[in-house]
């Protein structure tokens, strides 16, 4: 039997390995505006994982651009970026033993995703990725991370102290703190922000890291 009642997942860079697809996306659409912006959108892309493809762009447009963020605008913004980044993001690799640990575990333990992808775009990657069925239910940004996270706690009944969250950015952190549940960094970068926490969240590389802290615990 598993310590925990529940298991949760954001999906790039936690599941899949497509952070730096959405970095490529975010540079293309600013590379009109010369390199210095597209260098600060990336960046601030880097720096602020997990954070809502309609809110960076809020910010880009206000903050580098200096115009005011018009809806209609923010709209074929979102679709210009869902339109690069769809294919990249279903044909990314996963991240080593993202898979048989959802193998391992579907049936034992229930498992969710929430993740900052909006809700529709991340249904369809889950389920061209056919990975669907893994998961009780998967969560986008159509509302904030510590809002889905608890959602799932009351949904399901979980007690966050048994509740355990997947994240590589700091918003899946504050989250998690938020609700009170577990965090686990997926963490492959050295340069990650989570590293630069005092102190640093509990974190491992990948899921085969992942596999063995969660059965140590069971021990």
């Amino acid at each position: 039997m598993s310590a925990y009642q529940a298991f949760i997942f954001d999906f790039d860079g936690v599941l899949a390995d497509s952070v730096e697809v959405k970095t490529r996306a975010f540079e293309a659409l600013y590379l009109a505006h010369g390199p210095e912006v597209a260098a600060a959108v990336v960046r601030y892309h880097r720096e602020h994982g997990g954070m809502p493809r309609r809110e960076k762009f809020r910010r880009f447009e206000t903050e580098l651009l200096g115009r005011a963020a018009d809806e209609a605008e923010l709209d074929r913004l979102c679709a210009a970026f869902s339109r690069l980044v769809l294919d990249g993001v279903v044909e990314a690799a996963e991240i080593p033993g993202a898979l048989a640990f959802l193998r391992r575990w579907q049936g034992r333990v229930p498992l969710f995703v929430n993740s900052a992808t909006p809700d529709a775009e991340l249904a369809v990657i889950l389920e061209r990725r056919g990975l669907d069925g893994y998961f009780q239910a998967a969560y986008g940004s159509d509302r904030p991370k510590a809002g889905n996270l608890a959602t799932i706690l009351a949904q399901g009944g979980f007690a966050p102290e048994k509740t355990l969250f997947f994240g590589d950015a700091l918003s899946d952190h504050a989250a998690a703190r938020h609700c009170g549940t577990g965090f686990l960094g997926i963490v492959r970068d050295a340069a990650s922000p989570l590293l630069r926490l005092d102190p640093a969240p509990a974190h491992c590389r990948d899921f085969f890291e992942a596999a063995q802290r969660i059965n140590g615990e069971m021990r």
